[in-house]
């Protein structure tokens, strides 16, 4: 090799390790039907334990009393912080805080686990006071319905 050339090969293989690297992050978020039950809606209320305002999804983390009165960390997932901001309702990373008591309407895991979506049109009440929902294009939401009642 002369002083000065490239060598095509290392070239190559440098590229395709920048656009597998590049391409890694996209491959990472996916929808979340196949998760949820989109035909069914559950009420949930807890006591916050973690807020995370993060992408793809924003995540809630409440400790729930089950039916046999055990508490339960319940995850919540919800939609990017650039929706939720952009959809003009005011929700911050600062919007839950840890020890509010919230309500929230979600489709909830086909599994059975303790988690839950609200990407759109699910209600959500925080220490009594019902919040316009972020994912609902700004319009205030009713009140949460009782649990497993649809809609």
């Amino acid at each position: 090799m002369h002083r000065g050339s490239i060598n095509t090969s290392a070239v190559a293989v440098l590229l395709g390790a920048i656009v597998t690297m590049a391409a890694w992050p996209v491959s990472g978020h996916h929808g979340t039907a196949a998760s949820y039950d989109q035909e069914a809606w559950v009420t949930v209320t807890g006591v916050v334990t973690e807020f995370r305002w993060r992408n793809p999804h924003s995540s809630l983390h409440l400790d729930v009393k089950d039916e046999s009165g055990t508490v339960v960390n319940y995850a919540i997932e919800l939609a990017s912080p650039a929706l939720m901001s952009r959809q003009g309702t005011g929700w911050t990373r600062r919007t839950f805080k840890t020890g509010d008591t919230i309500t929230f309407r979600v489709h909830p895991s086909k599994t059975g686990a303790p988690v839950g979506e609200c990407l759109f049109n699910c209600e959500v009440i925080v220490n009594g006071t019902k919040l316009v929902n972020a994912n609902a294009g700004g319009r205030q939401g009713g009140p949460a319905p009782a649990a497993g009642e649809g809609r």
